[in-house]
């Protein structure tokens, strides 16, 4: 690839995530993006079709992948998984554009496919723990995986989005424990 696309792809991903950062995704716009980053928008729409495309691209650039631990207990991958969910949370760049991406996807059917698609590649490692708990005999067969996965982050993304509580290890230990004492 000439290194001068090379080098605008990346500003424009960069340009992105400020913007998203600072205004949300409603906020974000590709004329903005090609104003800051000083690409043209002919340029912008060469590479990306549409907003949501660019948004994608510069979400994917910034998100950790997990990977499932596998230490021999549901139990303690669960820890790694939920805490590692509630650091990202507290302290990753996405974590901060994370509502207005929701928000987004509730009014946007774009989006709604980029919520989607990062969610999935958030959920793939829990799911994997929990596909390995039940072929040990850990987690019962015909276990509802959706069910157990909003189970699990479902209290983590609420204080991230609702309470503002604190998010930590300690709190996601808890979490996962009571969640697998209901699953016996």
């Amino acid at each position: 690839m000439d290194p001068r696309v090379t080098r605008s792809r990346s500003k424009v991903v960069e340009v992105t995530l400020e913007l998203l950062a600072e205004r949300g995704v409603a906020g974000t716009s590709v004329e903005a993006i090609a104003e800051r980053s000083g690409v043209a928008k002919t340029t912008v729409y060469r590479h990306w079709a549409t907003k949501a495309d660019v948004i994608l691209e510069a979400i994917e650039t910034c998100v950790e992948t997990a990977h499932p631990p596998d230490t021999g207990s549901v139990r303690d991958d669960l820890h790694v998984l939920i805490g590692g969910l509630c650091q990202a949370l507290s302290r990753a760049p996405w974590a901060a554009f994370m509502p207005s991406l929701i928000d987004a996807a509730q009014r946007d059917p774009g989006f709604a496919r980029v919520h989607h698609r990062f969610a999935a590649g958030r959920t793939a490692p829990l799911r994997e723990v929990l596909t390995r708990a039940v072929e040990r005999g850990e987690l019962p067969v015909g276990l509802d995986q959706d069910e157990l996965v909003d189970l699990l982050s479902g209290p983590v993304f609420y204080r991230r989005l609702v309470s503002g509580d604190r998010l930590d290890q300690a709190y996601a230990e808890r979490v996962v424990d009571r969640v697998l004492r209901a699953y016996g």
